[in-house]
């Protein structure tokens, strides 16, 4: 790349910034964040767009998200490979589409719909298909996405450092003129969107809150997905409309996070977007929302266990008032000392209970959330919410509380902080709600100045019971669901090979490279005896003010099945010093987050906060190991809880398919997922000997991890102090093993769901044990193959064929060495579409297309990847650990990177000959039984329809 010389560059700063923005303004108004974080050579890219679902026309809802699609298409330089001749059809399907849109005969749409499909199948001729995303790949970008939501549109990349003017150069052509390119393909995706979202009850929920709290408001009157008949009415016209007025430079801002110079990102931003023209936006009217003057019920249904939401209204994001719903819900609900957190759920009244501010520009809200225990009603938990929300009215908390919850919302953010995608959520969070970056800095100082007064008398002037909106989400069948209907649609045939002259002058370029660094683990990994068979690891991070300490067990659930009750069990415990609500008190006024996670094969007991209350919180950790005391009550609710959430399991869909029918598929009846105690079996245990184990958890052999600004001495000090450590330690128990199912046959296993979509998830069991080898190769094919925007399987499923709106194919690598490789892949699509689906995966599955092209462009995305990658802080350990799991005590990064740098095009088809092509899978289908073509899945194998007592043990 061409060497700049750049002027001096006047930045905006905030005093006291933890991340040190940088803002710089372009004449054409366009906004610059930037965020220097040297930790490694990537950086973290936002491009905002002050565009979202409220902005959508009244009569083309949805036209936002849907045009955020239409962003990954190209222009008529990028992705074109003829535009003169493109443009033609592409002008007349565009007329079409108005044509369309007008009329009100269905025979003639339906005719204007078929010669939109025979002209789009000619313009896909002249597309070099997914070219954005095959350059974006090409200089290792990771992470490439968008999202829509309200009040913005957000493209994401995450690119390696030396790429800064490449990356500059291709997001200024997408946002110069995007072309509006496989349009009624993509239509369809967004179709399928849709038709999952009504598998959804969230946004249900969602909805019906919004109708009642902003009836006249496009909160309240819009989705981000679009009402259905607008979906199927869609209109070219108006998008490029919306593009025209919304997509200028005064109402866009980049943020960059990471390890760059913000000069020369100035510099780069003026080169390649200070020629935008600047418009005048159109006014956005503010339409007063009447007043909210009693309670305001509404029912949705679903599929999903049942929950009720509460919802008040609170003035827009720029206010005080806005600012303290970040108080008041953390008051409420902050996993260890909130209202809810000590009198709902440590109580245990409620299953689940939450409160979080929703933060919209002109309106906010503060939103409760709540799910019953078994046979509790819905009514029932509304009033206990409402009885905390009374306790704050009334200043019946702690006078220390409100400054704890302020220091922790400081806490998490600078946890948030660490990362650079954190950071850039941050910034594009303020600059779209029009919030000044000052006043978010500065916005924890205004909250330290808030009293208990004023805490109280905002609850009592705003958290009224005549003023809020509650929604009740039953479990059942929805009669309101809405499936828009696919239109007859021809595949497009996608040239894999095709490059545009924009994408030849851009691949031509080159770009200094970035060194790789591979971790020695033996010099960033510290290590320290403090007693026999108690090692301890630790990560130097000398700047940090955070602490990170973790206890790790190797044993689990399958293990001892009472691990996995003792971890739910052990927040409900106290001391002979401290009742259970004193004990979560006094570690959330340290500063500090204790939590215990069981899994599978290891348990962990994890301690993190504030560098200063390490000792404080290490020693009451430890005190209540020491001195547990059994809580009867408590025990015999958890046995309850866990019996419903596990009957609340078979109301969730991803639950079902991703854990229970995936367990099903690996194991068979007896898997780590259905080893559980039966009712009988949990209903007997006893809540002394369930103390007693957790008690008796030190004594048995374990590691401690340490990541933090202390050197490995002075915590080695600290733990041979506070740490229990008997004389001898006992070693973990056993594991237990399960028998993997080779896939010798294909089968199919079918589990009904009454739902709109069908999803397919296919498994293959491969090589029985680690092998490098594939795990070398594993990641250059699933890049090439099965995921991101320019893989095989996006282009063929949905691009060209619009069949499904998510699909995928992994070749996954086994966590340890005596672990077998395994063949997954995915597609959700619609019931009239599963034939079509699924004979489109096992054609590319079994002959995958070749693209030379494409694959050297996954291969160099690969290289690219892991020279700009660098494994950092508490990183550190866990990757080492899980190479050590698999047989291997260095970074195999180093490995793949080795082998890739000579690979070529016949190793990738050696790899798919010797480890993909001719395996046998199982077929585990989700979806309604009266909708599903048995006849067809018989033709892909023996047919078993499972109850979901069989997936789910019982």
């Amino acid at each position: 790349m061409t060497t700049y010389a750049y002027s001096p560059v006047k930045f905006e700063s905030v005093p006291g910034d933890p991340i040190q923005v940088q803002m710089h303004t372009l004449g054409n108004g366009l906004r610059l964040f930037l965020s220097v974080n040297k930790d490694e050579p990537r950086v973290y890219t936002e491009i905002a767009v002050r565009a979202g679902s409220k902005h959508d026309p009244a009569d083309t809802t949805g036209l936002a998200h849907y045009f955020e699609h239409m962003m990954f298409k190209g222009t008529d330089r990028l992705g074109s490979l003829d535009w003169e001749k493109e443009k033609v059809l592409l002008d007349r399907i565009e007329q079409l589409f108005e044509e369309h849109r007008a009329e009100t005969d269905p025979l003639r749409k339906k005719t204007l719909y078929a010669e939109i499909d025979r002209l789009s199948f000619d313009a896909a001729k002249f597309v070099a298909a997914n070219e954005y995303d095959k350059l974006v790949s090409a200089i290792g970008a990771k992470g490439t996405n968008a999202y829509t939501w309200v009040e913005q549109t957000v493209y994401i990349n995450d690119i390696p450092s030396n790429e800064m003017e490449r990356w500059f150069a291709l997001e200024s052509e997408r946002f110069r003129r995007p072309i509006l390119r496989l349009f009624h393909t993509e239509l369809e995706t967004v179709f399928e969107e849709y038709n999952i979202s009504q598998d959804r009850d969230m946004r249900k929920s969602l909805k019906a809150l919004q109708e009642v709290l902003t009836p006249t408001h496009p909160y309240g009157t819009q989705t981000t997905l679009g009402r259905g008949e607008d979906l199927k009415n869609p209109s070219q016209t108006n998008i490029y409309r919306f593009f025209d007025q919304y997509y200028v430079p005064n109402n866009m801002a980049i943020v960059l996070c990471g390890d760059f110079d913000p000069e020369q990102a100035v510099a780069l931003a003026e080169r390649y977007f200070g020629h935008f023209r600047p418009k005048k936006l159109p006014p956005f009217q503010v339409e007063p929302q009447p007043e909210l003057t009693k309670r305001t019920k509404r029912d949705v249904f679903g599929q999903e266990a049942e929950w009720i939401e509460i919802g008040w209204r609170f003035p827009g994001a720029k206010t005080d008032e806005a600012l303290m719903l970040a108080l008041i819900s953390g008051m409420l609900h902050n996993q260890q000392a909130g209202l809810f957190d000590l009198h709902l759920k440590q109580e245990q009244k409620v299953l689940e209970a939450y409160a979080f501010p929703r933060v919209y520009e002109e309106y906010t809200s503060l939103v409760l959330y709540g799910k019953p225990r078994e046979g509790q009603s819905l009514e029932a938990v509304e009033k206990l919410l409402l009885r905390e929300i009374e306790n704050l009215r009334q200043g019946n908390f702690e006078d220390w509380l409100p400054a704890a919850v302020v220091n922790d919302l400081r806490l998490s953010e600078m946890k948030e902080f660490e990362k650079n995608r954190g950071r850039a959520s941050a910034i594009t969070a303020a600059f779209v709600l029009g919030i000044d970056w000052a006043e978010a800095v500065n916005r924890w100082e205004k909250l330290d100045r808030v009293s208990k007064e004023d805490l109280t008398d905002f609850a009592r002037k705003y958290l009224r019971e005549d003023n809020y909106a509650v929604v009740y989400k039953h479990h059942g069948d929805d009669p309101s669901v809405m499936k828009v209907e696919k239109p007859a649609i021809t595949p497009v045939e996608l040239d894999r090979t095709g490059v545009s002259g924009f994408g030849m002058e851009f691949l031509r370029q080159e770009t200094p490279e970035i060194e790789p660094q591979f971790v020695d683990y033996k010099q960033l990994l510290k290590s320290k005896r403090i007693a026999p068979k108690l090692n301890l690891k630790a990560v130097y991070q000398p700047d940090s003010r955070l602490f990170r300490l973790i206890y790790i067990f190797d044993m689990g659930k399958t293990s001892d099945p009472r691990l996995g009750i003792a971890s739910g069990y052990l927040p409900f415990l106290g001391t002979d010093q401290y009742s259970p609500r004193a004990l979560q008190q006094a570690f959330y006024r340290l500063g500090v987050h204790f939590s215990v996670t069981c899994r599978d094969e290891r348990m962990f007991l994890s301690l993190s906060g504030l560098d200063e209350s390490l000792e404080e919180g290490i020693a009451l950790m430890e005190h209540l190991l020491q001195h547990a005391q059994p809580n009867l009550p408590a025990f015999e609710n958890l046995k309850a809880d866990i019996l419903l959430r596990r009957q609340n399991n078979k109301k969730d869909k991803q639950v079902i398919l991703n854990k229970a029918l995936l367990n099903y598929g690996k194991y068979g009846q007896v898997s780590p997922y259905t080893d559980k105690f039966s009712e009988a079996e949990l209903k007997a245990l006893d809540a002394v000997e369930i103390t007693a184990l957790l008690r008796n958890l030190p004594t048995y052999q374990h590691e401690v991890f340490y990541c933090g600004s202390r050197s490995i001495r002075k915590i080695a000090g600290v733990l041979k102090q506070q740490h229990r450590i008997p004389a001898s330690l006992q070693r973990p128990l056993p594991a237990r093993k399960y028998k993997e199912i080779k896939s010798r046959k294909d089968r199919v296993f079918f589990v009904h769901f009454p739902m709109v979509q069908v999803e397919l998830l296919l498994l293959s069991h491969g090589t029985p044990k680690f092998n490098r080898e594939e795990f070398v190769f594993s990641d250059w094919y699933n890049q090439y193959f099965g995921y991101g925007l320019s893989s095989i399987v996006f282009q063929e499923i949905r691009e060209s064929k619009a069949l499904a709106y998510s699909a995928y194919a992994y070749a996954g690598n086994p966590p340890k060495r005596n672990r077998a490789h395994y063949l997954q892949a995915y597609v959700g699509t619609q019931p009239d579409k599963l034939r079509d689906a699924v004979e489109a995966f096992q054609t590319i599955m079994e002959d995958m297309p070749v693209s030379l092209p494409q694959m050297e462009h996954a291969r160099q995305s690969v290289l690219k990847q892991i020279a700009a990658s660098r494994i950092n802080r508490s990183d550190i350990y866990w990757t080492w650990r899980a190479n050590l799991d698999r047989g291997f005590r260095h970074d195999l990064r180093a490995d793949v990177y080795q082998t890739m740098q000579q690979a070529k095009p016949e190793d990738l088809l050696h790899y798919h000959a010797r480890h993909i092509k001719g395996r046998r899978y199982s077929w585990m289908v989700l979806g309604d039984r009266n909708q599903v073509d048995f006849n067809y899945l018989k033709t892909l194998g023996k047919v078993t329809e499972l109850s979901l007592e069989d997936v789910f043990g019982y």
